[in-house]
């Protein structure tokens, strides 16, 4: 990772905490950086360990996998639901994640299929995340009404944020009435130390993940 990704590792972390605050927290970052961003925040937030839990909505979660690996972040502690590609029956996907829904157009599921499955051998405890992250939450408006997407987010939300950290990279201008929407759900507005801000204050990273500095 480069030296303007550490930075805004640090940041981040200042802001949420070695061992992340419980809560709902939005990112806002233009669109065609959001990889980019969620990859600061997932080294940002897995810290020293600390357990997580990505939903991919956008791209299967072997895309965010092979980042991890490639910019040498430990990520033992990080479990996946993926929408995008599917699962079939294997130790291997009990170890990386597990397929609880269909696919995005049935989100509204997930808050109640997490639930059922934290007492299940192999399944996710909800009570032991420190933190979420989803892949991309604007997405969800392509397979579902936005009164959909805000009773899922609202569900998920009080589901994890008693114990986790809920972080949502949006793009503010692109997506004005979701991130009012986040923000009426209570969320605390994130900051990122930036030289290169769009018009609408939304986060450039400019650099890109080229360059590799340890972990």
């Amino acid at each position: 990772m480069n030296s303007r990704g550490l930075i805004q590792c640090d940041n981040l972390r200042s802001q949420l905490g070695d061992v992340p605050a419980p809560g709902l927290y939005v990112l806002n970052v233009n669109s065609t950086h959001f990889v980019v961003a969620e990859l600061v925040l997932l080294k940002a937030l897995l810290g020293h360990g600390n357990p997580g839990l990505f939903v991919s909505v956008d791209r299967p979660h072997q895309y965010i996998v092979h980042l991890l690996k490639m910019h040498g972040i430990a990520h033992e502690g990080l479990r996946f639901i993926d929408t995008v590609s599917r699962f079939s029956p294997g130790e291997a996907n009990r170890r990386e994640g597990i397929g609880l829904i269909k696919n995005s157009s049935h989100i509204d599921e997930l808050p109640v299929a997490l639930r059922d499955c934290s007492s299940v051998p192999g399944g996710i405890d909800v009570s032991q995340l420190r933190f979420a992250i989803i892949d991309n939450v604007s997405i969800l408006l392509m397979y579902n009404s936005h009164r959909a997407v805000e009773g899922f987010l609202r569900d998920f939300t009080q589901l994890l944020t008693r114990n986790a950290a809920v972080v949502l990279v949006i793009n503010r201008e692109r997506y004005s009435d979701l991130y009012a929407t986040v923000l009426s759900l209570g969320a605390v507005e994130l900051g990122l130390e930036s030289e290169q801000e769009g018009a609408n204050g939304a986060v450039q990273f400019t650099e890109g993940l080229n360059s590799r500095r340890g972990n």
